[in-house]
C-alpha cells in the first residue's frame, strides 16, 4: 500500500470516528437536553452563516480578479449575512429563559470535536511528524478536558471559559497547521505557508502547479 493510500485510509478512519461521535452527541442532546437540541438547529447554521459572511468579505476584497462592482456586491452580501446571523442569534440568546451558560454549551460542543479531531489525527495518521503528532494529541486531550470542565462549571466561570476557548482555538489552529505541513517537510516559519495549509485542508492535489510557488 502506498503512503498516500495509507494516509487516505487513516483519514477516513478519523472522519468516521468524528461522524459517529457527532451523531452520538446530538442523540444525547435530543434525549436529555431537548431545548438545547432544538436551539442547535438554528444556532449552528446561523453561526456558520456569520463565519461565511466574514470569509466572503475577506475573499472578495483580496480577490484581484473582481472588479469594483462585484467587490461592493460581495461586501454588501457579506455584511448582510453577518447582520442577519447576529440578529437571529441575539434574539435567541436574549430570551429570559435562556441562561448565559447556554453560550458556553454551544461553544463547547464544536471545540470538543476540534480537540478530538486533533487527538485522533495525531494518534492515527502516521505520515505526519512524530513531534507534531504528539503535540496535537496533547493539545487535543487538553481541549477535550477543558470542554468537559466548562460544561460542568459554565455558570460560575463564563468569562474564564470564553477566554480559554479563544486560547485553545488559536493553539489548535497553530498546531494543526504545523501538523499538516509536516507531511511535506514544511514548517510555519514562513507566513506564506499558511496558504498551503488551506490548500491541504481542501484536499488540493499537491502536484498541482499552484503548489510550485511554495
Amino acid at each position: 500500500m502506498s503512503i498516500r493510500s495509507l494516509m487516505n485510509k487513516e483519514k477516513l478512519i478519523v472522519d468516521d470516528i468524528i461522524s459517529v461521535v457527532l451523531i452520538g452527541l446530538f442523540g444525547f442532546l435530543v434525549m436529555f437536553f431537548v431545548l438545547i437540541a432544538i436551539m442547535a438547529i438554528t444556532v449552528y447554521p446561523m453561526s456558520t452563516l456569520l463565519l461565511y459572511g466574514i470569509y466572503k468579505i475577506h475573499k472578495d476584497i483580496i480577490n484581484k480578479e473582481l472588479n469594483a462592482t462585484r467587490k461592493v456586491v460581495g461586501l454588501l452580501l457579506g455584511i448582510g449575512y453577518i447582520s442577519f446571523a447576529i440578529l437571529i442569534l441575539s434574539i435567541i440568546f436574549s430570551q429570559p429563559h435562556i441562561p448565559v451558560s447556554f453560550i458556553i454549551y454551544f461553544l463547547a460542543m464544536p471545540i470538543f470535536l476540534i480537540g478530538l479531531a486533533g487527538f485522533l489525527k495525531g494518534f492515527i495518521i502516521t505520515v505526519y511528524s512524530p513531534l507534531f503528532r504528539r503535540l496535537n494529541m496533547l493539545m487535543g486531550a487538553s481541549t477535550i478536558i477543558l470542554t468537559i470542565i466548562s460544561i460542568t462549571f459554565a455558570e460560575s466561570g463564563f468569562i474564564y471559559f470564553l477566554f480559554s476557548f479563544l486560547i485553545v482555538l488559536i493553539l489548535n489552529g497553530i498546531l494543526r497547521s504545523a501538523l499538516y505541513l509536516s507531511e511535506f517537510g514544511l514548517t510555519l516559519n514562513r507566513i506564506r505557508n499558511l496558504k498551503l495549509v488551506f490548500l491541504i485542508m481542501n484536499s488540493i492535489d499537491m502536484k498541482n502547479p499552484e503548489i510550485n510557488q511554495f
